[in-house]
């Protein structure tokens, strides 16, 4: 489950947190002191960093009509796995808060942990399989045991001392797991992972799995990647086909019968009425003035930003667009659909539509502004060859991510991409992105986006041949390459 920064939060936020000496009072112990939020699901639970009774600990703290309910399984999900041997916080104190208004448990602190999300995004591509493979034995070991994991991502793993410790007992129930089962969770493991990364190494992690469990070899690895990716592409759709359009930890959805918006409750924009993003666009800079769509860079609500506004052309263009999601609506979608990857993209902050009933009207996506060159500006300037060649390494990595995913973006433009200086891509105008659910439609539409893109840098021999080169070496499967018109 997504949840919110907790930087979004002040502790005076949590019902049970005394504001003034940001403490929290238990029923018939010494209070949690020193409170650093690590984690956040609103009127739900926040999980703190802690001094209690003179050592460092986390506290769960469940809020709510069912708080006992969700403490208890908490706690009884720690209990099965220490009784089963697999290093885990101990749990230290369960009980309420001293006004009785939530249920706490505090769990051990894990000197120097971090948690295994943070650690795979971090280290070198060797640390991270040998942190996978950790994960993966640690995971044997829970099915091993009659235990199974029902909210699997790497954040129920902490990591300290190069030793995997099993965390979030909400999540443990006991159920012994028929082969297939077992290997299922293996393949939601490694969906959590980089597309890359799992057709590297899905075949050592299960040779590894089958080993911590004892078991011959009698599954494929081309199996094991298809489930993975199935299953990331299910859990990416539900995020974005749905989570995103209703109040949720990351969104909130606002609606009448004159306009709908979407608001990330980490970027705290608003809006009441068309006129304010108006007046916002009316004394920004313009970056684009077209029939179809203005683009402007503004300050909206003490931020640098930058506003989208989908134009009406006339009655007829109106009528078109009345009963389709807005174009809008698709960058806002697109947007977190490339941050749900791990792939850089300016940070959604809010999706505004004016309705009429049940139609739509104009519409307006509102990101962060990034303030890197676009990568015709990006190439043309830069000096430093190192800085270059990354610059094409990751340009053309990304694209084949998106050819691993079935993604295209649509309208490849230079000014489309920006370029960080550490030779990042950061992707812009998401509005045509699609992840298509045929192999087919998906390799044509990515041959399309790689001509576009080649296509910046027809004149420029050098950086054109550079690019082609890196295609051919990253590209394991040449197939939309030649259908792009690349020879090899």
């Amino acid at each position: 489950m997504s949840v919110v920064s907790p930087t979004v939060f002040a502790l005076a936020d949590c019902e049970v947190v005394d504001a003034a000496s940001e403490s929290i009072a238990l029923a018939g112990h010494s209070p949690l002191t020193a409170l650093t939020a690590v984690r956040v699901l609103p009127h739900r639970r926040w999980v703190f960093r802690a001094q209690w009774a003179g050592q460092a600990v986390f506290a769960k703290v469940f809020l709510g009509e069912q708080a006992q309910k969700y403490a208890a399984r908490d706690a009884q999900g720690a209990g099965w796995l220490a009784q089963a041997n697999i290093a885990t916080p101990a749990l230290l104190w369960q009980g309420q808060t001293e006004n009785q208004r939530a249920c706490v448990l505090i769990y051990a602190a894990i000197d120097s942990a971090l948690d295994a999300g943070s650690g795979y995004r971090t280290l070198a591509p060797a640390a991270r399989l040998h942190l996978l493979k950790q994960l993966v034995v640690a995971l044997a070991a829970q099915h091993a045991a009659g235990l199974i994991q029902t909210d699997l991502h790497l954040k129920n793993f902490l990591l300290a001392d190069d030793q995997v410790w099993s965390i979030d007992g909400d999540g443990i129930q006991r159920k012994t797991l028929h082969k297939r089962q077992a290997y299922r969770q293996l393949a939601e493991l490694i969906s959590k992972i980089n597309v890359l990364d799992q057709h590297a190494w899905v075949a050592s992690l299960l040779v590894t799995y089958e080993q911590a469990r004892g078991w011959p070899a009698t599954l494929a690895a081309t199996t094991l990647l298809t489930w993975a990716k199935q299953m990331k592409v299910q859990e990416v759709a539900r995020y974005v086909s749905h989570k995103i359009f209703r109040t949720c930890s990351d969104v909130t959805w606002q609606q009448t019968s004159h306009s709908a918006q979407a608001i990330s409750t980490a970027g705290g924009l608003h809006v009441t009425d068309v006129p304010a993003l108006e007046v916002a666009m009316h004394v920004g800079t313009i970056l684009k003035a077209g029939n179809t769509s203005t683009v402007t860079h503004t300050q909206f609500q003490d931020q640098s930003v930058v506003i989208k506004r989908y134009n009406i052309k006339h009655w007829l263009h109106a009528l078109s667009r009345a009963w389709r999601p807005s174009r809008a609506a698709a960058s806002w979608r697109n947007a977190h659909r490339l941050q749900y990857y791990g792939m850089l993209t300016p940070s959604p902050l809010l999706m505004f539509e004016q309705r009429y009933g049940g139609m739509r009207g104009r519409a307006y996506f509102v990101s962060a502004f990034s303030p890197w060159p676009d990568a015709l500006t990006f190439f043309a300037q830069c000096t430093d060859g190192s800085l270059r060649d990354q610059a094409i390494h990751q340009l053309v990595t990304l694209c084949y991510q998106w050819y691993l995913l079935k993604l295209s973006h649509g309208d490849l433009k230079a000014s489309n991409l920006q370029v960080t200086d550490q030779g990042q891509i950061m992707v812009i105008d998401l509005d045509s992105m699609q992840q298509h659910r045929r192999s087919q439609m998906a390799v044509r539409a990515h041959a399309k986006d790689i001509r576009r893109l080649l296509q910046n840098w027809k004149a420029d021999t050098s950086l054109y041949n550079a690019l082609v080169k890196s295609f051919s070496l990253i590209y394991q499967d040449h197939t939309p390459l030649k259908l792009a018109g690349i020879s090899i």
